[in-house]
């Protein structure tokens, strides 16, 4: 036990099992809510006991630790100053290091003794930011009368949560009522929250992380649309036949 009293947030444990770019997306979008000091162990390590690296990074007064498997790609992609350094003093680590858990044996007794006020500088050596690994997200295609994305992700409600942001629309002109479509289906676009959208048919909001999102209030977009990861969704100006929340079959 290195230090009882640090407080733990399970973030999540709900992305798929090796989805390394899901893992980037969840880091990107949530770290700023944290408080200054916060340490977040990210172990989504499909290389795990191989020699890919495992590395420490400081963004201001938050602490990152995790795979260098691009884990850490929205961070480092930032304009935000971030010094990386490679996790290898040994002393940190458990006595005894297994080949398939560094997430346990390296990562967390690292992370607890940065809470605890070690300075991340006696992790080991630091590293050129751009010597990072880097993956490709997949960012929508954004011209001047719509945008082409996918989806990225069903929640356990089964709502499909894409790439395309409300950064994205925001560059577009799309009109007053925008329109979805995702595999032939029509879908109105809503600009407010889950209590304003219709009980059973699916409607595009912007969600808690700014993305375009396909729910249903009272049901589950996935499995209505039979869609899933990778479904191609478009958004274009308004068109007949695409009224708002409506699902032209």
């Amino acid at each position: 036990m290195i230090n009882k009293g640090i407080p733990i947030i399970d973030l999540t444990h709900g992305i798929p099992p090796q989805d390394i770019r899901q893992a980037a997306r969840v880091i990107g979008n949530n770290y700023r809510y944290f408080p200054p000091g916060t340490v977040h162990v990210c172990v989504v390590d499909p290389g795990v006991g191989t020699n890919r690296r495992i590395i420490a990074l400081q963004c201001d007064t938050l602490f990152f630790i995790g795979p260098d498997n691009g884990v850490f790609t929205q961070l480092l992609n930032s304009s935000e100053s971030v010094d990386v350094y490679q996790v290898e003093n040994q002393k940190l680590f458990l006595k005894n290091v297994s080949k398939t858990f560094h997430g346990r044996d390296i990562m967390a007794p690292v992370a607890a003794r940065l809470a605890s006020g070690m300075s991340i500088v006696h992790v080991g050596p630091r590293i050129a930011r751009d010597a990072c690994a880097l993956i490709s997200l997949r960012d929508p295609i954004v011209k001047r009368d719509g945008i082409a994305g996918e989806v990225i992700s069903v929640d356990s409600f089964g709502n499909l949560r894409t790439n395309i942001t409300k950064a994205h629309l925001s560059r577009v002109d799309l009109g007053e009522k925008p329109c979805v479509t995702l595999r032939s289906y029509a879908i109105g676009f809503s600009s407010g929250s889950y209590e304003d959208v219709s009980d059973t048919l699916p409607t595009a909001i912007i969600n808690s992380s700014g993305e375009l999102e396909v729910c249903v209030k009272k049901g589950n977009a996935a499995r209505l649309l039979r869609a899933g990861r990778g479904e191609r969704v478009f958004v274009h100006g308004h068109r007949s036949g695409c009224q708002d929340a409506d699902l032209a079959i």
